[in-house]
């Protein structure tokens, strides 16, 4: 999934999807301005789709535990 695409369907901000990507708001502006995924790291697509499936799960926009559990 498209980082733009996650933001949008999940009304996030640049801040909290940079939160979410572990990445700086700059990097992830970045991300959202690629009109082609290819032109993305493989892992942030793959991070985006699991954050997408996580939220779906839950119901709602909630941190996922494996982001501040190394161990999960």
């Amino acid at each position: 999934m498209h980082p733009r695409d996650l933001r949008a369907k999940y009304n996030l901000s640049i801040s909290k999807l940079a939160f979410f990507l572990c990445r700086d708001h700059r990097t992830v502006e970045r991300y959202c301005s690629y009109a082609d995924p290819i032109d993305l790291p493989e892992m942030v697509l793959g991070y985006c789709w699991l954050l997408d499936n996580w939220f779906s799960q839950q119901g709602k926009v909630a941190p996922p535990p494996f982001l501040f559990d190394p161990t999960f």
